[in-house]
């Protein structure tokens, strides 16, 4: 067919349902001449020169116009009679169009149903923000559910305006799109309604809730807050907690631990590591790389086993690495460690000159107060005990001895734990007294405080597992049940008669030193010892043998 003008070609069998009215109400326009030569219809050029106002407006008005036509002239070819193509374009509008009496009050049925949906959105982001913690994440069904949310409430308003801006005749096009949209509607309220949680575990996110330290006062808050206080500055790069031992280094870590936990400062990772004494560069990067539950080859040489554990925090995002009892310098970056604005160091020693060659923002843990001194040692003695005016002046001199140290006032106290006896507290003072005095040196003095708790065991067996102990790597812990069979392997636990009767009498005199501190519980299977209760034990292994 030869149209008046050059046509693009298009894909379209027939002008969508939005150019119909268009080609209905110029039909007219169109004649219609059945020949029996080559050329069977025509269109009259004289018409489309006449009618002004079929003029297109724009090009793409233009190139609109101009497509809706051609098809419908291939769709004349097709039907063969003016009379068929009249069925076609009848049965097209029987299949799209309907009278669009109340369509007004349809949109603004929709209209009021999407004002209930937001309100539903409203209420499932409220339900979000206090479900969503640290290792959480939102479930995909929610996220969708919002998603779909937001598409809807931009396409409402843009087939609002079709309907306010259409003549009669379109309106009734619309229709259907608008009862479309409300049943969109309808079921997103009903799929809104989600009766579980909103959020799951992010298996992605690295972190772990500490337990609370038992040596918690006011004094180590402080310190913690203090070290809060750095996180905040986005300056500060690297923290580095020193003090001597058994001051609370590790207690205030740990608060800062589980703080950062509660995702106030957002970050990705939060990974502790516990390094400990004679740690190499390859274990050191082992111990992060297990803390994150991620491998780096054995095979491979320092620098290059460095690259991969910095490319792998790195992709981390924001990542704090706490490094507990630092006693060596080490290098960042023969480590893998980056420096970044990414990423926190925080670092635990008992040297300050550790913390400041590498470069840390240094915060000094201080003894504690003689209030919170006081106030620890009588929570773990047994406040019913501090009552009697005789033991009472007896206990203020034992917490003066503890230089304010609260692993020793903790040690201590539960030694003492449920005596009531007045001889025994003055015995036990007389025996800090005749100790301390002998010594000179800071550490050897609080050595002697411990070793107090150690002779206040009386029972031999259960001296000799305690001292065992010293003997095993403490980073990671020991595992309960092989230090058990350790001990009645070598004979440390008496003849009970069998394998579980022993095993039972084991796990008796692991619980007394737990009780007394002297071994403190990792998790449900592992226990571990402080390294000052360590190097206590070694002393006392070395003078008797």
């Amino acid at each position: 067919m030869n149209l008046p003008w050059h046509l693009p070609s298009s894909n379209l069998v027939f002008p969508p349902a939005f150019l119909l009215p268009k080609i209905i109400n110029h039909f007219h326009v169109l004649r219609f001449c059945s020949f029996t030569g080559k050329q069977k219809y025509q269109v009259s050029r004289y018409h489309f020169k006449k009618r002004a106002y079929f003029y297109p407006k724009s090009e793409s008005h233009f190139l609109e116009m101009g497509s809706a036509i051609k098809h419908f002239m291939e769709l004349v070819e097709q039907a063969g009679t003016v009379f068929e193509v009249a069925n076609t374009i009848r049965g097209l509008i029987e299949n799209h169009w309907e009278f669009p009496k109340g369509i007004d009050q349809n949109v603004n049925n929709l209209k009021r149903k999407r004002d209930q949906l937001n309100g539903q959105k409203e209420d499932i982001e409220s339900r979000i923000k206090s479900e969503l913690r640290p290792r959480k994440k939102v479930k995909k069904e929610v996220d969708l559910w919002i998603e779909n949310v937001k598409r809807i409430n931009g396409e409402i308003p843009n087939l609002e305006s079709k309907v306010r801006g259409s003549s009669f005749f379109s309106r009734g096009f619309l229709v259907k799109n608008v009862r479309k949209k409300e049943e969109e509607v309808e079921e997103l309220l009903e799929k809104g309604r989600f009766s579980d949680d909103l959020v799951v575990n992010d298996l992605s996110w690295i972190g772990q809730v500490l337990p609370t330290p038992s040596l918690v006062v006011e004094t180590v808050k402080r310190k913690k807050n203090e070290i809060m206080q750095h996180f905040r500055n986005d300056e500060v790069q690297k923290i580095g907690v020193y003090g001597m031992p058994g001051v609370g280094k590790t207690s205030a870590v740990t608060l800062v631990n589980n703080e950062l936990l509660k995702g106030e400062i957002e970050f990705k990772i939060i990974v502790w590591v516990t390094v400990g004494r004679k740690c190499s560069v390859i274990e050191l990067q082992n111990k992060i790389a297990k803390a994150m539950n991620v491998s780096i080859s054995e095979d491979e040489d320092e620098t290059l086993r460095a690259g991969m554990l910095s490319e792998i925090l790195s992709e981390k995002g924001r990542f704090v690495l706490i490094l507990d009892d630092v006693w060596e310098r080490f290098s960042f970056e023969k480590v893998g460690i980056p420096e970044s604005s990414k990423g926190k160091l925080v670092l635990t020693s008992r040297s300050l000159d550790v913390c400041r060659r590498m470069d840390c923002q240094v915060v000094k843990m201080e003894p504690l107060s003689n209030e919170d001194a006081w106030t620890l040692f009588s929570d773990k003695v047994g406040q019913n005990l501090m009552t009697s005016a005789d033991l009472l002046p007896i206990a203020k001199s034992i917490v003066e001895r503890c230089a304010g140290l609260p692993l020793v006032i903790v040690i201590v106290a539960s030694s003492m734990r449920g005596e009531d006896n007045l001889p025994i507290w003055r015995n036990a003072l007389a025996e800090l007294n005749r100790k301390i005095s002998s010594t000179i040196d800071v550490k050897d003095k609080v050595y002697q405080q411990l070793r107090l708790s150690y002779d206040r065991l009386k029972d031999r067996s259960i001296q000799n597992c305690f001292l065992a102990c010293a003997s095993y790597r403490q980073d990671l812990g020991i595992l309960k049940q092989q230090l058990i069979r350790d001990w009645v392997g070598k004979e440390l636990i008496e003849e009970m008669g069998s394998l579980e009767a022993n095993m039972d009498k084991g796990e008796a005199i692991l619980r007394t030193l737990v009780e007394n501190w002297l071994l403190e519980n990792v998790g449900n299977e592992r226990v571990r010892m402080h390294d000052l209760v360590t190097d206590m034990a070694k002393l006392i292994t070395q003078d008797l043998y």
